[in-house]
């Protein structure tokens, strides 16, 4: 069995302005760095063996203190890569509907095969993270020390969102009720080919280190 702790990546600027990231950078906010400070600090002493990261800037940016408070070399994998928006990458929702209210009306119901232009469909996003976090399962066993200790992800919102809905059977389309918090640590495990959904959303390592969270 392989055990994930994933972390969704610090509140950024685009975060507070409500701007669709997608695979765009915008880097940490001042409280987004300071929840990656907190991150680390609580993941410090977790035995983890491995720390795996998406390439995008605010998602490095988060796990280099992480790696640092374990001693471990952070790895980046494009695989766990936020959802590719396209066109809308950059814009506020209120934007988007403005712009492209065609494509913003499919994007608003969730229909898991629009593919936005220039971006991804659901579909290709949950079939994508699958295909990572298999991947990362199956090389466990080459890390030193494998099966010791969890294998730390930091990682965006809609990866999280689809790890959730593979582990649990909840289809790309159906509406979301569970969170995906800036900062959050969530527990997922893979043995062969059954997954698992442990604690999540956790923030309880951000209580009293700022206030001004998102």
């Amino acid at each position: 069995m392989t055990q994930f702790l994933i972390v969704r990546h610090g509140e950024t600027l685009w975060n507070r302005e409500r701007r669709i990231q997608g695979q765009g950078n915008s880097p940490l906010s001042p409280g987004g760095v300071r929840q990656a400070q907190a991150v680390a600090r609580c993941l410090a002493g977790a035995g983890a063996v491995r720390i795996v990261a998406s390439d995008l800037g605010r998602t490095v940016e988060t796990a280099q203190p992480v790696a640092a408070a374990t001693g471990l070399r952070l790895d980046m994998d494009a695989g766990l890569r936020e959802r590719a928006f396209g066109i809308f990458e950059g814009l506020t929702p209120d934007e988007i509907a403005a712009r492209h209210p065609e494509h913003h009306a499919r994007w608003q119901t969730r229909e898991a095969g629009f593919e936005i232009p220039g971006g991804e469909s659901l579909n290709q996003l949950q079939a994508r993270v699958r295909a990572a976090l298999e991947a990362l399962a199956a090389s466990a066993a080459s890390v030193p020390g494998a099966g010791a200790g969890p294998v730390i992800i930091v990682t965006h919102g809609g990866v999280l969102d689809a790890a959730y809905r593979i582990a649990v059977g909840v289809a790309p389309d159906v509406p979301r009720t569970w969170q995906l918090l800036n900062a959050s640590i969530n527990q997922l495990s893979i043995n062969g080919s059954r997954w698992q959904v442990g604690p999540w959303g956790d923030i309880g390592h951000l209580a009293g280190a700022e206030d001004d969270f998102a």
